[in-house]
């Protein structure tokens, strides 16, 4: 592959984010020839809980750069705090260290690594158009000076995250779905004031998650003092906002939760606007087609209250670049076909259980009955709640 951008290449990845960087930096580093395309430039925000949970650590050390992110100064986590509607909780342990840290902060440093890696990676390149060909599959690049080309790669893997207008060329069927939830995020400092110290002290080494009918708020502290509010409505709750503001949601969760009463006026907004997804989607998707594999959030997304997607993210990676390690360096169409019935048992083998549990908890969760008996049932039993950590983890890979 040129500098420019122009011609072939052996694989394309699509997507500069935790799971096409880190895929990218494996095959780099094995020798392969990898093409690296993000349609962004670094650093940007993301959507996310920005909590890389406790296994995060042994597979940035597979990818190679568990140093390099430890540097950035992200806050350790070993403590989980639910919330019940009505102010109960539970604080139950995560069996390990998780950490918190921004996308701002990872993504740019997992490209980077991508980069040093040896792979052929650009930023504000944006995939067009993908269509297969013969050996392999065309990509109409729109490159950051404007420049449009076309790029053949014997193997494309998405990594593009939630949804991308690629997925109708691919005719993908989740896009048949009802709308789904809508994802808000942004950060905050704590209030200089005797409540936002202690907030911020209370939040030491803990991620919470305020639960609420309709929706739940994940407040966590990643690195230079921030602190991080995400959360998910459902599509009940948005319509009954006059307007999907800031303002209009803070006001909702106050309403709805007695302990986001407290806690959101000990909290100031630390950056302009907020960053917003609407159409979150959890049920199960394609993980191959027309050619083309799928991994992390492409692949399919975890309920963002198990705090294991940029784990699966990381792991799929890992797993995929494991499985292609396997392929002669030229691969034909039978190694091709081969892989991707593999990677579609392997992903199932993998993710399919922890994701249809993620989905049997968010959708009782987000009842406000059923929360207030979980947080009892949990309080009862701290045992329960490890091991529902645990059975949405996966196994640790050292």
């Amino acid at each position: 592959m040129s500098a420019s951008g122009d011609g072939c290449c052996e694989i394309a990845l699509i997507g500069g984010g935790v799971a096409g960087s880190a895929l990218a930096a494996l095959l780099a580093r094995s020798g392969r020839d990898v093409l690296l395309l993000e349609k962004d430039r670094f650093p940007r925000h993301k959507l996310c809980g920005e909590f890389l949970s406790a296994e995060s650590q042994h597979l940035l050390r597979r990818v190679g750069c568990l140093e390099d992110v430890l540097a950035l100064g992200p806050e350790r986590i070993t403590q989980g705090r639910f919330v019940s509607p009505s102010g109960r909780d539970v604080v139950f342990d995560l069996d390990g260290t998780a950490l918190g840290l921004s996308r701002w902060s990872l993504d740019e440093t997992l490209f980077g690594h991508a980069r040093g890696c040896g792979a052929s990676a650009h930023q504000g390149a944006r995939v067009l158009r993908l269509e297969a060909i013969r050996g392999g599959s065309r990509l109409g690049v729109e490159w950051e000076d404007g420049r449009r080309t076309a790029v053949e790669a014997r193997l494309v893997v998405a990594a593009y995250g939630r949804r991308s207008p690629l997925d109708a060329q691919l005719s993908r069927a989740f896009l048949d779905e009802p709308a789904g939830a809508l994802g808000l995020k942004r950060h905050h400092r704590p209030a200089d004031t005797e409540a936002g110290r202690r907030l911020l002290g209370e939040l030491e080494g803990r991620v919470e998650i305020h639960l609420f009918e309709g929706g739940y708020c994940g407040l966590s502290r990643v690195e230079g003092g921030l602190v991080n509010v995400c959360l998910l409505l459902e599509d009940s709750l948005l319509r009954s906002l006059a307007a999907p503001r800031w303002d209009e949601v803070r006001g909702a969760m106050r309403e709805r939760s007695e302990s986001l009463r407290e806690r959101l006026p000990a909290l100031v907004a630390a950056e302009e606007g907020f960053h917003a997804v609407a159409g979150l989607g959890f049920s199960p998707k394609e993980t191959s087609r027309g050619g083309v594999l799928f991994i992390g959030d492409a692949a399919g997304m975890i309920a963002p209250l198990c705090g294991d997607g940029q784990a699966m993210a990381l792991e799929s990676a890992v797993r995929l670049a494991e499985s292609i390690g396997k392929l002669p360096a030229r691969m034909n169409d039978e190694d091709l076909a081969a892989l991707g019935r593999g990677w579609d048992e392997d992903w199932k083998k993998l993710f399919s259980k922890r994701l249809r549990l993620g989905r049997i908890l968010q959708a009782s969760l987000l009842r406000a009955p059923a929360a207030e008996a979980a947080v009892r049932l949990i309080s009862g039993f701290p045992r329960l709640g490890r091991a529902l950590v645990r059975a949405t983890r996966g196994h640790d890979p050292a």
